[in-house]
């Protein structure tokens, strides 16, 4: 039997040219969604981050499972809970990977159920300065 002991989200700063070029390329071809997040990241209004997931088992061998996103646009508040939360939003609807590897190590569990479970989101230095910024500015 196995059985979730943590649900972890690390958040850190995305600033690879690669995620602001899909961003610019979506927004440049008309989606207002995505033209909206790059003049708010401009303005240092939103932030791109990279976050690992990893969930931690409490079976006897107490297994850990990570997974890596890259490219996530958050809106940065000068309050660090409201980034945090908008992070654990979006690692309970990235999860499909880590059932996908529990399912490849023989356990089940339902996405859906995962999904459903309390994140616990840790923002990296390089986070926390920016969002202090804000917060500062505001």
């Amino acid at each position: 039997m196995v059985w979730v002991r943590r649900l972890s989200a690390r958040a850190s700063l995305d600033d690879s040219p690669a995620a602001l070029a899909h961003a610019t390329a979506q927004a440049d071809s008309g989606d207002e969604s995505w033209e909206q997040w790059v003049a708010e990241y401009r303005r240092g209004e939103a932030l791109v981050l990279r976050l690992e997931l990893t969930l931690e088992l409490g079976d006897e061998a107490g297994e850990v499972i990570t997974a890596s996103r890259d490219g996530f646009f958050v809106e940065n508040h000068a309050h660090a809970p409201k980034v945090e939360q908008q992070i654990a939003e979006l690692a309970s609807g990235d999860l499909t990977a880590l059932a996908a590897e529990l399912t490849q190590r023989g356990h089940e569990l339902d996405v859906s159920e995962l999904g459903a479970m309390y994140v616990h989101v840790e923002l990296d230095a390089d986070v926390r300065q920016r969002v202090q910024a804000r917060g500062a500015a505001a």
